[in-house]
């Protein structure tokens, strides 16, 4: 039986080109996909950006885990109000 593997890339944007000084929204991006089981495996410098490569194994994929859809209320219309809950006239009265 294969083994399942997720990898993504994602782009880490730094302070300043050329640099390793990662901005806070990148750095906690790649501190919180660090912490989810992803492992960083490549990294490349770009200029203004530096290009992750991240990798996880034994992922069930999305597909196999759907919940099962249990039935929905019905929604039951009275006569004379619209599907949002309000009579059907607008801010003068009913129509004539």
């Amino acid at each position: 039986m294969a083994d399942h593997r997720e990898v993504i890339h994602e782009r880490l944007y730094l302070k300043e080109p050329n640099t390793e000084r990662l901005r806070k929204t990148s750095a906690g991006r790649l501190r919180s996909l660090l912490s989810d089981g992803w492992r960083e495996t490549d990294r490349w410098m770009r200029g203004e950006y530096i290009e992750v490569r991240l990798e996880r194994t034994g992922v069930a994929p999305l597909s196999a885990r759907l919940p099962k859809k249990g039935l929905e209320p019905r929604f039951e219309r009275r006569r004379g109000e619209r599907p949002g809950g309000g009579p059907l006239r607008g801010p003068r009265g009913p129509r004539r």
